[in-house]
């Protein structure tokens, strides 16, 4: 017969899923109910062992089962006295009671040779689970399938837009599903446009595809996005050339820098950027030599003056979109 594991080790730095992970838990067990008389919860750096092991030694009160929640105990443990309390805690795992079930939280990173990690691994009613914050090339799948997790479906174009807004925050990527379902009223796939309209961030996303059709001389796709962003409503005429001015100051910023020898490091520090923005400024960097950049950003230039002088402000926006993509 197999038996329930009675420790679990939970660690990395998706807090939300580690705590979306430990609230089931909490629910399939049956134990949200009686003000959780079952559950115990300790915080490595408030307490000691002796006060973790006996509330594991205690009987489930009008139950089968109770939790004991100890958190951070790898960050005391990097302390020499408190590495006492890993050591210590490590020998009583095989002896927790089978009623009880021990949860570790550690919202961190964990080396392969942690001591606890084996130790836990080792242990016959043990289990491991790992929550690390999506890197930028495993966040769309992350998007699509936290918006079927939640009732809803997002195309590809929309996960994209999303997942551009500078940010693997999952708690704050599902919040912003959330509004995004609701919005649609979980009938509609989540589009593009729904994430330009309700999403503040979404506006940078746009700005980023339409500089990358201008890149590829993509003229159709590159008016497309530019009506995107000017139908969101969030910004007007002059508001939306000021961002496409921005964005390419920051790569001719980037490209200078690549060509100075400098890394992805160095873009980040010096010009202030989050590690997406600055990942997908490097990349389309790559798309333009410094001679092309440097001529664009004088256009622009011009544009500028003729913008502040009377031009109509929607008609310079199509002319200057179609000279960048000629």
């Amino acid at each position: 017969m197999n038996k329930s594991p009675s420790v679990i080790l939970f660690y990395g730095d998706d807090v939300f899923g580690i705590e979306e992970h430990v609230q089931k838990l909490l629910v399939d067990m049956k134990l949200m109910d009686n003000g959780q008389i079952n559950v115990s919860k300790f915080q490595a750096s408030s307490t000691n062992f002796g006060e973790i092991r006996s509330s594991c030694r205690v009987v489930p009160f009008l139950g089968d089962s109770r939790i004991v929640l100890l958190t951070d105990v790898i960050q005391k443990g990097k302390k020499t006295k408190a590495s006492k309390l890993v050591d210590e805690l490590i020998k009583f795992l095989p002896d927790i009671p089978f009623t009880t079930l021990l949860l570790i939280i550690e919202p961190s990173k964990l080396a392969s040779n942690s001591k606890l990690l084996k130790a836990v691994k080792s242990l016959e009613y043990g289990k491991v689970y790992s929550y690390m914050l999506p890197d930028k090339d495993k966040l769309v799948n992350w998007i699509r399938e936290r918006t079927r997790t939640l009732g809803g479906e997002i195309t590809l174009a929309g996960a994209n837009a999303l997942a551009d807004i500078g940010t693997n925050d999952t708690r704050r990527l599902s919040s912003e599903i959330d509004k995004l379902l609701a919005y649609v009223n979980w009938e509609d796939s989540i589009d593009i446009v729904d994430v330009v309209q309700l999403v503040p961030a979404a506006g940078q996303a746009d700005i980023f595809l339409l500089v990358d059709s201008v890149a590829h001389g993509n003229a159709h796709r590159a008016v497309s996005e530019l009506y995107r962003l000017i139908s969101s409503g969030d910004r007007d005429h002059i508001g939306i050339f000021a961002m496409i001015v921005r964005q390419y100051r920051l790569l001719l910023q980037v490209k200078e820098i690549l060509d100075a020898g400098g890394n992805i490091s160095v873009i980040k520090s010096k010009l202030g950027l989050h590690d997406f923005v600055a990942n997908k400024l490097m990349r389309q960097s790559d798309r333009y030599t410094i001679e092309t950049l440097e001529y664009i950003y004088k256009r622009l230039g011009a544009m500028d003056l003729a913008m502040k002088t009377g031009a109509d402000h929607e008609l310079a926006l199509d002319i200057m979109v179609a000279g960048l993509t000629s």
